[in-house]
């Protein structure tokens, strides 16, 4: 399992509402969260990498860069 944890601009439900709409149409995503407070999400997944969740919150309009 992949843990992968990364610094977005998901700080509004909107926000939230909007990456929720694009992570949960992968199956390959077992678990995610949000900390709104710390604009922090988390993605733990079987075979998605750091670049596929980038590319895929950048195509909905929101920031996300990953903590290494």
């Amino acid at each position: 399992m992949n843990v992968l944890v990364f610094r977005t601009n998901i700080n509004t439900d909107e926000r939230v509402h909007r990456a929720a709409c694009r992570l949960c149409k992968l199956r390959t995503i077992c678990r995610w969260s949000i900390d709104l407070e710390d604009c922090v999400l988390r993605v733990e997944s079987e075979s998605l990498t750091e670049t596929d969740v980038i590319r895929l919150l950048t195509k909905a309009g929101l920031q996300c860069d990953a903590l290494t």
